[in-house]
């Protein structure tokens, strides 16, 4: 099968599932994933697949942002771009077209000239909950969507709930939970811990708002209040324009001695992480303006590596963890609940449980069987 695979950029490091998934497509069919940018041109395995689509700076006319500012109308067409997307369609000849994230599809949408090629969808967060807030973005999935050719994907079943409930069509569409690659995520044999050795909470994301860093930090202070005679020790990823506040947050509750921000990680660097941590913490929330996350993979590389986890109530996250089975769920916000689960999983161990739910449900492989299956039957149906 011919598969064009479609993201606005490839390389973000929050974003290595999309290069996962095209990297495992490409070993058993003919992919070209093209994208307007590379994020970081380092060697990737893909990389003589991926084609860089937008070599000028991509422009909407003055009317057209006058009418994306005032909710009115979304058009993304661009005479250059169009061009670009025909040429390379003419050329390649795709039997499928799979578009990461909503918004990007429409980018792509509105400059095919050719709608008769089954086209994917696939639904990962902000694209499927926060910009549902806005009419002309509705309006336009609704009209997308009810396309015979034009099938949706998403990656938890919360998010799919959230297009039915605006009206949007979801008939056909699939649950898609990301694939994780279990043998990069196995615990190797170690020295037996320390007994004097901190019990060490890890957290593995960006430092963006709905990864709830704030909350997990307050709900350690409480349990070090509680637990004074015992060594904690606290490990947080990411970086970004909100690491200042964050840390500024860490000195204002006297932590800073217990708590280490680590800056972005690779999954090697992540999956050492996990394997000097005791638990897992993610406590994902809802923002302000809607913002929600589907399943962070972060959450299924930790039970991967046997580890108990601390994490909320959100979005796509109860079909990953089930509560005191897998390790504790809090309500988003509740900083006394997730103090105490804090408290109770000091006694937990490793879990090979963990492993055996993302070996199931979540690895790599079953992901990919599953989502080529899809790609058969929807182009199936459109031959028909």
């Amino acid at each position: 099968m011919k598969i064009l695979m479609y993201a606005r950029s490839i390389g973000s490091v929050t974003e290595t599932f999309i290069h996962q998934d095209a990297l495992y497509l490409s070993k058993n069919h003919d992919l070209l994933f093209i994208c307007d940018t590379i994020t970081d041109s380092g060697n990737y395995p893909l990389y003589d697949r991926i084609k860089v689509v937008e070599e000028s700076p991509f422009r909407l006319s003055i009317l057209q942002r006058l009418a994306l500012k005032l909710d009115i109308k979304m058009d993304y067409y661009n005479q250059s771009f169009a061009q670009t997307i025909k040429e390379t369609i003419e050329t390649f000849k795709p039997d499928i077209i799979h578009c990461q994230f909503g918004i990007q599809a429409l980018k792509l949408i509105d400059n095919l000239e050719d709608h008769s090629i089954p086209l994917v969808i696939q639904f990962r967060g902000h694209d499927a909950s926060n910009l549902l807030h806005k009419k002309a973005y509705v309006k336009r999935l609704k009209e997308v969507l009810s396309r015979p050719n034009y099938h949706a994907i998403f990656v938890a079943n919360s998010l799919r709930k959230n297009l039915k409930a605006k009206g949007i069509g979801v008939e056909g569409s699939m649950i898609l939970h990301s694939g994780i690659d279990l043998t990069k995520f196995a615990l190797s044999p170690s020295k037996p811990k320390d007994s004097s050795a901190p019990f060490t909470f890890l957290q593995v994301s960006s430092l963006e708002e709905r990864k709830g860093i704030e909350y997990t930090l307050h709900a350690f202070a409480i349990l070090l209040q509680s637990h004074p005679s015992k060594a904690f020790k606290l490990i947080l990823t990411g970086d970004g324009e909100r690491k200042a506040s964050l840390v500024t947050l860490v000195e204002q509750l006297g932590l800073s001695e217990l708590v280490e921000f680590v800056g972005f990680v690779s999954p090697l660097e992540a999956k050492a992480l996990m394997q000097q941590a005791d638990a897992f913490v993610h406590h994902s929330i809802t923002t302000e303006d809607g913002n929600q996350e589907g399943i962070p993979n972060a959450l299924m590389e930790a039970m991967a590596m046997e580890l108990p986890v601390i994490s909320t109530y959100h979005s796509g996250i109860p079909e990953l963890v089930t509560d005191g089975v897998n390790g504790y769920l809090v309500k988003e916000r509740d900083i006394q609940h997730y103090a105490t689960r804090m408290a109770d999983i000091l006694s937990w161990k490793r879990m090979p449980l963990n492993r055996e739910v993302i070996a199931k449900e979540f690895e790599i492989n079953f992901h990919i069987k599953k989502l080529e299956d899809f790609y058969h039957r929807v182009s199936q149906k459109s031959v028909k």
